[in-house]
């Protein structure tokens, strides 16, 4: 009796066996989206964004809802899954959002975000980052990764005060990383910064540890100034 279809039914054994241990051969669909915080890390048009502090944004899908903090307001709505298709909105693209105003560069990129999940969009999974890529090619990309495992120094947007306020200093600078927070005291100045009496400002800022251990910030560049 000839041995060949022995031998073919063998090989194929084998290569079902190969295909079933290889860990990279997943569905889309069963890449996990849910009950984690994604947080946004750049886009088509920025290479970086700040992912703490004032012009962030964490998307979160819990079951059929989702919930997206930044970079301004705070937004919710319906969630559906269909594939690597994914809607946001439901079918009209209905997000709710808070009405809050920021600096113009974090309204424009949360515009620009909110326009693209209000239509269908498209999931793309490269190890911990998740690239939600719209029709036009535009596209957003997330991180899993928990904000403590970001690198060290990385710039954020915070906002300061035209004015000064008591501290255990004496007097000190009040900032803040998010809008609306409460003003927080600064100890000491922000390196490169021309502080102005009466004079708001809008900073991207590097933060690092001083001599003495304690955090400093350093300019990056004022995004904008108003009294």
């Amino acid at each position: 009796m000839p041995r060949f279809p022995r031998l073919s039914a063998l090989a194929a054994v084998l290569l079902l066996a190969g295909c079933a241990s290889d860990p990279e051969v997943r569905p889309v669909a069963e890449t996990p989206i849910e009950g984690i915080d994604w947080r946004l890390v750049a886009t088509t048009s920025e290479r970086s964004v700040p992912t703490r502090g004032a012009g962030s944004a964490v998307l979160r899908v819990d079951g059929e809802r989702f919930s997206l903090t930044g970079p301004c307001n705070q937004h919710g709505g319906a969630f559906a899954r269909s594939g690597n298709e994914l809607r946001f909105g439901g079918e009209n693209g209905a997000i709710i959002s808070t009405k809050m105003m920021c600096p113009g560069e974090l309204m424009a990129r949360e515009s620009a975000l909110l326009s693209a999940l209000r239509q269908p969009v498209r999931a793309v999974f490269e190890g911990p980052f998740l690239s939600l890529v719209a029709a036009d090619g535009a596209s957003w990309r997330f991180d899993r990764r928990a904000a403590t495992t970001e690198a060290a120094g990385e710039p954020m947007v915070v906002q300061v005060a035209g004015h000064r306020a008591p501290c255990a200093g004496g007097l000190c600078l009040q900032v803040r990383t998010q809008p609306g927070a409460a003003w927080e005291p600064y100890y000491g100045d922000i390196e490169g910064f021309a502080w102005e009496s009466g004079v708001d400002a809008v900073l991207r800022v590097r933060e690092t540890s001083g001599d003495d251990g304690q955090r400093k910030w350093v300019l990056v560049e004022v995004l904008e100034t108003g009294r």
